[in-house]
């Protein structure tokens, strides 16, 4: 394809700002635009500005009107924030405006520029702040097919954009669901305590009736390598973030000894990131905290530690906690307030008794907050294929429009193509004969569970395996409908898939909605297998996915007795050598589950 620079094909204008303490050049009529302000736009578009100028302003500094049809673009704190002017716009030192020839369509270059944002910061330099010059900004190429090729391929990213968003909204507003209902599964624990539970003092719970906070670790302390070292960026609402964990020297960590975990300390964030609280695992034994992290060390006899982190995190503490902030700037709590904080009187057997009721809903909770969050960043990750696919010649409007309409996947229509697209590669490898409506069964669940793809299946534990009948039945009858292919009983057992009339068009919409996906490598994962070790993968993956959802041991004995034993009596008839070989394969390409996706239940029917 061909391409040009950018000054080749658009204005450059830098941006200005008048001087701020002459209040003649502030307040008029012309719109005045900043980086910051630029970051908290939803939309492309902007018509109004928080603050503007006046002519007088603009005339006496270096900022420059762009007209309606340019592109704004920040160049520093950070590069990469973008806004298209509705009306003239002036902006501030911070941006530059790029004013597309006659041969270069608007929204095309801002999605471009989108596209582009992280190899333009890595074009920035400086020590303060990256900036990317304008020198570097002109000189970066950019893909220039025809201006109608332009328009063609922004219809599509629109309509793609567009349902990509209403999608991301909806997996936002389930996420924030979850995460109230992790919330809810704690308090409504907690509020239900027996009549008459009288309570204490934190300090009362903890060993000498101490809680520490000693250790100032500077920044300029940290290395690369060393001891971890724990900070309110780390210690969340009842679980650890270990991202972005700061490690210091071992003789550091010694001076700072009194703040080294021994494993089963509530940590309580007092300062910075507010309404952290989790305990200590044993393997955080050794581990520094640091100055903002109180370390509250329970008295076991008293009180469990987990349960203590459930009462701290609870919606009445974090509100009490609330209530006893300090400080201006940097507010937080103090330690007297905290050692102060009630805590009820149970005996130890029934705070684990309420931690076990409390850990297992926040289980589900949070297997479903995975959920949401991991199509979230499918989500955003589809955004960014799009764009890599339009700036090198692989859009059409026709693909990004068969994205768009299978945006949420759970449709007849989507698991139709899955299906006829594993056909056309069991051919390509001369498999057809290792085809039916099993094996279409069982890609359609390891596309859901591996691909992350969500088909809306409920699957369930079925004698063939993995199952949902319901979604199969709407799938091969859409196929049928819409004269897209059918399965044939074979007179010897098994199915045969015929294409109808309608297949030749139809597979193409499959192919570019799903070549290059998670979809299509899980596909390519089972092409090769018979319909009895496809049967056994999805089993076993499903058992294993279920063993973990519901905190149970996965040891490889653990997986084959669900997966055989305790799956269905057909499964039986399978040594527990053919489980081990599918586990083997499972950990030999990479795709051990992890408890995010679908739970198989069970049947009535299955209790024998």
């Amino acid at each position: 394809m061909k391409t040009a620079r950018l000054s080749e094909v658009c204005k450059l204008v830098n941006g200005g700002t008048p001087k701020s303490g002459v209040a003649e050049y502030w307040g008029g009529d012309v719109a005045w635009l900043t980086p910051a302000e630029m970051g908290k736009r939803i939309t492309p578009y902007i018509a109004e500005t928080a603050r503007t100028i006046t002519r007088t302003g603009l005339a006496n500094c270096s900022a420059r009107q762009v007209p309606v049809g340019a592109v704004i673009m920040s160049s520093r704190a950070p590069i990469g924030h973008l806004a298209i002017p509705e009306i003239p716009m002036a902006f501030n030192q911070g941006c530059r405006g790029l004013i597309p020839n006659e041969t270069l369509d608007t929204k095309y270059l801002y999605y471009f520029l989108w596209f582009s944002r992280d190899a333009l910061n890595e074009l920035g330099t400086g020590a303060t702040f990256t900036e990317l010059s304008s020198g570097a900004l002109a000189n970066y190429r950019i893909p220039l097919p025809t201006l109608e090729e332009q328009r063609r391929i922004v219809v599509a990213l629109d309509e793609a954009f567009a349902a990509i968003t209403a999608a991301t909204a909806n997996a936002e507003k389930n996420l924030a669901n979850a995460r109230e209902l992790e919330e809810a599964v704690v308090s409504e624990a907690l509020r239900n305590l027996p009549t008459g539970t009288k309570s204490d003092a934190l300090e009362t719970f903890c060993e000498s009736g101490r809680i520490i906070t000693y250790g100032v670790i500077k920044l300029g302390d940290h290395v690369v390598d060393g001891v971890p070292c724990l900070r309110t960026s780390n210690v969340r609402w009842l679980e650890f973030e270990l991202d972005g964990m700061k490690f210091i020297k071992p003789s550091l960590s010694q001076e700072y000894r009194r703040t080294i975990l021994r494993g089963g300390e509530v940590l309580v964030n007092v300062r910075g990131t507010l309404g952290g609280v989790a305990v200590a695992s044993e393997g955080m034994k050794g581990w520094n905290v640091s100055r903002e992290v109180a370390v509250v060390p329970s008295a076991s006899d008293r009180i469990d530690p987990q349960f203590l982190a459930f009462w701290i995190g609870s919606e009445e503490s974090q509100k009490w906690l609330t209530g006893v902030l300090k400080g201006a700037a940097y507010t937080g709590i103090n330690i007297s307030d905290l050692r102060n904080l009630q805590v009820p009187l149970l005996p130890v057997p029934l705070q684990q008794a309420i931690v076990a009721r409390i850990s297992e809903g926040l289980a589900e909770a949070r297997a479903l907050s995975r959920n949401y969050e991991a199509k979230i960043d499918r989500l955003n990750a589809l955004k960014q294929s799009l764009l890599h696919r339009a700036f090198s010649g692989g859009l059409t409007s026709k693909a990004a429009a068969v994205v768009a309409l299978n945006d949420s996947f759970a449709t007849p229509e989507f698991a139709a193509k899955i299906v006829a697209f594993a056909y056309e590669r069991h051919v390509a490898r001369n498999r057809v004969r290792n085809f039916g409506t099993v094996k279409a069964e069982k890609i359609l669940h390891m596309v859901e569970a591996i691909g992350g793809i969500d088909l809306g299946r409920q699957p369930s534990r079925e004698a063939a395996g993995p199952d949902d009948a319901k979604h199969r039945h709407a799938t091969w009858e859409w196929a049928r409908s819409q004269h897209f292919f059918r399965f044939n009983k074979r007179s010897g057992g098994g199915h045969d898939f015929e294409k109808l009339s309608s297949y030749s068009g139809l597979i193409e919409d499959a192919r570019t909605a799903i070549v290059g996906s998670a979809a299509a490598k899980a596909i390519e994962l089972l092409v090769d297998m018979d319909r009895d070790f496809a049967e056994l993968i999805a089993t076993t993956y499903a058992a294993w996915n279920n063993l973990i959802i519901d905190q149970c041991a996965a040891t490889d004995d653990d997986i084959v007795l669900a997966a055989r034993d305790n799956w269905h009596r057909d499964k039986l008839r399978f040594d527990p050598s053919r489980f081990h070989d599918a586990i083997r394969f499972i950990r030999n390409n990479s795709i051990v589950p992890d408890g995010t996706a679908k739970r198989v239940g069970g049947q009535e029917a299955l209790l024998f």
